[in-house]
């Protein structure tokens, strides 16, 4: 005997599914998106620094050192600050990989900026570099890269491509520091990781602003990555009859 399913399309239950929707902007406000801003600034000032390691804009010394007194403050604010801030907003929408990643990657850009004030208050020489040093630290900023790339096949293959060119960036860098052949291919790395995040934060952009949340501009995602539904059910969806859900959402 085939037994009926209960109905759960009853005006009183339609009502409750109508209120339960009305309070999901007071339970749950709606927080701005602040990958955008933390993406531009991120970009703007990897692709301002790869002007040296390419030398697009000169080989001499003096126009490498231009591109670096340039870069000071684009490091301290643009590049460090406001990633930094993305990153905090982030905690609102409870977003671990997003703190992680902008903070950081803020954190790193205010760490250079801060070498080069350093470098400049000297009041006798200029202490030397270490280049040992150096390839440490871009080595161990590629490995933490690398770290969150493996992390991005949950998310989307724009994101994804983005950590993986900065990761490759950074290696290269690493190894460039002892080769100019190898610097210059590092920088022109740079420069496509810059325009990854660029598109990445312009996609975020239309999709917030134009598609109210809706993707207008397809990030990519990974056919092995579907959400379960139904695992990954949103808090303010009632559990139940799937027709009761879909009608919800009609309300």
């Amino acid at each position: 005997m085939k037994m009926e399913q209960p109905n759960y399309l009853n005006k009183e239950t339609l009502d409750v599914a109508a209120e339960i929707r009305d309070l999901k902007p007071h339970i749950h406000p709606p927080v701005p998106n602040p990958a955008p801003l933390g993406l531009i600034a991120f970009g703007l000032t990897t692709a301002l620094l790869q002007m040296k390691h390419t030398r697009i804009t000169g080989h001499s010394a003096d126009a490498r050192d231009g591109v670096d007194t340039v870069t000071l403050g684009f490091a301290m604010f643009f590049g460090g600050l406001l990633q930094i801030i993305a990153g905090i907003s982030e905690v609102k929408r409870n977003n671990l990989f997003g703190m992680t990643a902008f903070c950081l990657y803020g954190g790193f850009w205010m760490s250079v900026g801060t070498i080069e004030i350093v470098t400049l208050l000297a009041t006798d020489a200029p202490p030397p570099s270490n280049e040992q040093a150096t390839q440490a630290v871009l080595f161990m900023v590629s490995v933490f890269t690398y770290m969150l790339w493996t992390l991005t096949f949950k998310l989307n293959k724009t994101i994804c491509m983005l950590f993986f060119l900065l990761g490759t960036t950074c290696m290269l860098l690493s190894f460039g520091v002892r080769n100019k052949n190898v610097d210059m291919v590092g920088g022109y790395f740079g420069i496509a990781t810059s325009v990854n995040a660029f598109w990445l934060a312009y996609a975020e952009l239309v999709n917030d602003v134009l598609g109210g949340g809706r993707q207008i501009i397809p990030l990519g995602k990974w056919n092995f990555n579907r959400q379960d539904r139904i695992a990954h059910q949103s808090p303010m969806e009632v559990p139940g009859d799937s027709a009761l859900r879909d009608e919800m959402n009609r309300v």
